[in-house]
């Protein structure tokens, strides 16, 4: 699949209503964080604070990826909503590099 193609199918009128439904369908919580908690729940594992959370969903990933399989990009069962971190792991990303910085309040001077 082209470049071309694949934009197409991302800024179509279809791809940002199914995203709202996915992401209506999942409670806007990472399924992947909601996992994470409920296999440590299970396997009596203690979390972080940070990793016992449920980040909010923002993004919908597809499970197999719309470049190789195109006929599946509007899919339920192939699509899963995601918060940013968890997306970027699931893509082999550094999440940290995306995190933003806040900016001073004052600038120092010295």
């Amino acid at each position: 699949m082209l470049e071309k193609e694949l934009k197409a199918i991302y800024n179509s009128a279809r791809w940002k209503q199914k995203r709202i439904k996915i992401l209506e369908r999942d409670c806007y919580e990472c399924q992947d964080c909601k996992a994470r908690v409920i296999r440590a729940y299970h396997d009596q594992e203690k979390l972080s604070a940070r990793d016992k959370e449920i980040r909010r969903a923002e993004e919908v990933h597809h499970i197999k990826e719309v470049r190789e399989f195109p006929e599946l990009a509007f899919k339920d069962d192939n699509l899963i909503s995601l918060c940013k971190q968890c997306h970027n792991i699931r893509h082999g990303r550094n999440p940290y590099r995306f995190v933003k910085r806040k900016k001073r309040l004052t600038e120092e001077k010295w």
